[in-house]
């Protein structure tokens, strides 16, 4: 929207900028624009986080709820783990509505617990920390207690976080085993330690995986994207 204001005479007329005129009779000298935006300054984003056993219509649901308050879906992750749905979604919408939103998500989703958490604006510039290091880590093999924690505390003790990961179980060809897999996405931030080596984090992982009795890749993916 710009405000179109005269200096003559200190009058204001609003009008939308596609359809702006000059009144007759007053030069372009004597104008000057103010840009002016509808955006409320109540705007806040949050992560809604909707969990509970699948049923066909959830997704529909929920932003059908977000929609009539006025809410905005941005970024979102759906998975379905063991017979249950699991939604997250990046919202942004009108800190007034928050309670109407979280009464409706509670009443009229059925079978759905959700919980809602205050987030900051995704184009914020502390929100987009430049890459410094991606790396593609896959472990498969027999599954043993405790396999997700040791791999990604070898990630963690790296300064690695995890952008991505998946995992699931299957059944051996011969039967009598399981098997594991476990496959992600591991990021570090610029600015990478001095000492940052992906290749020892990479041979620490696969000694991981022989004493395992796993198979462990890792491997630079540094410039693709991690969130596909």
């Amino acid at each position: 929207m710009l405000s179109l204001a005269v200096k003559s005479i200190g009058r204001r007329v609003v009008v939308p900028s596609s359809r702006l005129l000059i009144p007759v009779g007053i030069k372009t000298s004597d104008l000057y624009f103010i840009t002016t935006r509808n955006l409320s300054s109540n705007k806040k984003y949050i992560v809604l986080n909707t969990v509970g056993i699948d049923r066909p219509g959830i997704v529909a649901d929920v932003t059908r709820i977000v929609t009539q308050n006025g809410g905005n879906v941005g970024e979102s992750r759906a998975q379905l783990l063991g017979g249950h749905f699991s939604l997250m979604m990046l919202v942004e919408i009108d800190s007034s509505q928050m309670d109407s939103l979280h009464t409706q998500l509670e009443s009229d989703v059925a079978g759905m617990r959700t919980t809602c958490f205050d987030a900051v604006d995704p184009k914020s510039t502390e929100m987009k920390p430049q890459i410094g290091f991606a790396g593609h880590f896959k472990l498969s093999g027999a599954d043993n207690p405790g396999i997700v924690h040791k791999l990604t505390s070898v990630l963690a003790r790296n300064t690695l976080t995890i952008a991505h990961m998946k995992t699931r179980q299957d059944e051996a060809p011969f039967g009598g085993t399981e098997l594991f897999t476990m496959e992600g996405r591991a990021v570090a931030y610029e600015p990478l330690a001095s000492n940052f080596d992906w290749t020892k984090i990479r041979d620490e992982l696969q000694e991981l995986g022989e004493n395992m009795n796993c198979d462990v890749e890792f491997s630079d993916i540094t410039g693709t994207s991690i969130r596909n």
